[in-house]
């Protein structure tokens, strides 16, 4: 219980600051930011704190509905996060939280592998963040542009060499993850998809397949 109140808490307060920053005036590009970064530190806790998979998935998955039921019913709860406006009608947010079921699912929970889970969710959670923010910085707006995946690809390098062995096999996710995003994100080439889910699970598989073809899995 402890674990589950503070891993409940990082994304509660990452909600809570998403949405200040909001009715502050900072785009939204910007403040959904905040939670993707607070999302990550609530994965990696998860990780780091309980022994099975079991909790962080039945966190993962109220999380979802809560954020699912937010923008069905009063859209502004979240609004730091939830897209209220009009916008391809992608749910973004749900999407984010509802993606870790499956990948600690299969990678923590069937294959024992926690920390190849968790390299795949922060590969959205950190590095899609740092991207979001740096093109925003260089480009003033939110699109496409060659730096911020430059950006992510560092974030995601280093999150392969902090928690994947052989790192070669986390640079090619990290690798197919940055594409992920460069075809399912705003903005992206790909319209009937979101980077939310696409980044994690695409990420998830390369890094199991190859695992498992040199033996390692």
């Amino acid at each position: 219980m402890p674990y589950a109140v503070v891993t409940v808490g990082a994304v509660l307060a990452g909600l809570w600051i998403s949405n200040i920053v909001y009715d502050l005036e900072v785009p939204h590009h910007i403040s959904r930011k905040i939670g993707h970064a607070a999302g990550g530190l609530a994965f990696f806790i998860s990780v780091v704190l309980f022994s099975s998979a079991f909790w962080p998935m039945v966190l993962s998955g109220m999380f979802a509905v809560l954020l699912l039921g937010a923008r069905l019913v009063k859209k502004p709860t979240f609004r730091g996060v939830g897209r209220t406006g009009v916008n391809r009608g992608v749910y973004s947010e749900v999407w984010f939280a509802a993606v870790a079921v499956p990948v600690f699912g299969v990678a923590w929970l069937w294959l024992d592998r926690p920390m190849v889970a968790l390299a795949a969710l922060l590969f959205m959670a950190w590095g899609d963040c740092l991207t979001g923010i740096t093109r925003s910085q260089v480009y003033h707006r939110e699109v496409k542009g060659p730096w911020g995946s430059v950006a992510m690809l560092a974030v995601c390098l280093a999150i392969s060499w902090a928690f994947i062995q052989p790192f070669w096999i986390g640079a090619a996710a990290a690798a197919v993850a940055v594409g992920a995003e460069w075809a399912f994100g705003e903005c992206g080439v790909m319209k009937w998809g979101d980077d939310n889910w696409a980044v994690p699970l695409s990420s998830l598989g390369v890094m199991l397949g190859l695992l498992a073809l040199t033996g390692n899995l």
